[in-house]
C-alpha cells in the first residue's frame, strides 16, 4: 500500500485517458460539464439528444478546448432503434464504450387527477425506459468486449421527495427519478460478474434544465429546503460523475450519491 501512496496516485486514479464516454440527453449546461470533465481527464466523448445541431456544437467546443474527439449525434431515447444505432456508431466511430451516463430526462407539471395518460407514458418513455434501453445497450457491448465499465444513472433528489402542491406538481418525474434508484441496483448485481459497475447520481434542485422555467416563488421555496442555500451548479454534478466513472469510485457499485445541498434533509 505504501508504494502506491506517491505524488500524484490521486490524480491517476481520476484518469480516463483513451477511455470512451457515451452522454445521452447531451445538450445544456449539464451535460456540457459532465462531457467536458470526462474529457479533461482523458476521455473521448459521444454526446446524443434529440438536438443534434448543438450536440455537434458543443462536441467541437469539446475538441477544441481539451484536444479530444467527441461526437454530436441524433437519438430520440424514447426510440429503442435509435439508441441501438447510436451505440453502435459510437464504438465504430471512438471504440467501445467504456462510460455510459443517462442524463436525458423530461418532466409533466400538473396535479395528478388532472395529468393525461399521454403525460405520464411521455415521462416513464424518456426517464425510465429510456434509460434502461440504454443501459442495456452500452452493457451488450461491454459485455462482448470481455467486461468492465462504469454506467451512471442521473435521478434526482425527487425520488426521495414528495412534494406538496404548491412545491411542485411532478409526480410522474418523481416517480421515475425513484424507479431509477432501484433500476440502478438491481442492474449493479446483475452485470457485477461482468465487472460493469452500475451506479446513479441524484441532484438536487441545479441551476441547468427544468429549474430556469420555475417561478421566482417556487424557486425561493425550493432554497428554503436546501441548507446550504444554493442551488447546484452542473459542475458539483460532473465531480460526483468523475469519481463514479473512475478508479477513485472503482469499489462502488449499487449505490446512488446524493448532490443536493442538504435538500433532501431539509
Amino acid at each position: 500500500m505504501s508504494n502506491e501512496l506517491r505524488p500524484g496516485f490521486v490524480r491517476d486514479l481520476l484518469r480516463l485517458d483513451g477511455q470512451v464516454a457515451l452522454i445521452m440527453g447531451g445538450r445544456g449546461a449539464l451535460a456540457e460539464a459532465i462531457a467536458s470533465t470526462l474529457a479533461d481527464l482523458g476521455c473521448e466523448v459521444a454526446l446524443a439528444s434529440r438536438h443534434e445541431r448543438e450536440c455537434a456544437e458543443m462536441a467541437t467546443r469539446i475538441t477544441t478546448r481539451f484536444e479530444r474527439r467527441a461526437l454530436g449525434l441524433y437519438c430520440d431515447i424514447a426510440r429503442e432503434e435509435d439508441i441501438e444505432r447510436t451505440v453502435a456508431e459510437v464504438s465504430t466511430r471512438l471504440g467501445e464504450i467504456r462510460i455510459l451516463v443517462n442524463n436525458a430526462g423530461t418532466s409533466w407539471w400538473g396535479l395528478p387527477e388532472q395529468i393525461p395518460l399521454a403525460g405520464w407514458q411521455k415521462v416513464l418513455d424518456v426517464n425510465l425506459t429510456g434509460t434502461f434501453l440504454s443501459c442495456r445497450h452500452a452493457a451488450r457491448r461491454m459485455i462482448a468486449a470481455g467486461g468492465g465499465g462504469a454506467i451512471i444513472n442521473i435521478a434526482s433528489v425527487g425520488a426521495y421527495l414528495s412534494y406538496t402542491p404548491e412545491v411542485g406538481q411532478v409526480v410522474p418525474y418523481t416517480t421515475t427519478k425513484a424507479a431509477i434508484v432501484h433500476l440502478t441496483r438491481d442492474l449493479a448485481a446483475q452485470w457485477a460478474g461482468h465487472g460493469i459497475r452500475v451506479n446513479a447520481i441524484a441532484p438536487g434542485s441545479v441551476e441547468s434544465g427544468m429549474t430556469e422555467t420555475l417561478t421566482d416563488d417556487v424557486r425561493q421555496r425550493l432554497l428554503a429546503r436546501i441548507l446550504l442555500r444554493r442551488l447546484g451548479q452542473p459542475i458539483d454534478v460532473a465531480g460526483a460523475v468523475a469519481l463514479l466513472a473512475s478508479q477513485a469510485g472503482g469499489f462502488i457499485t449499487g449505490e446512488t450519491l446524493l448532490v443536493d445541498g442538504g435538500q433532501a434533509i431539509g
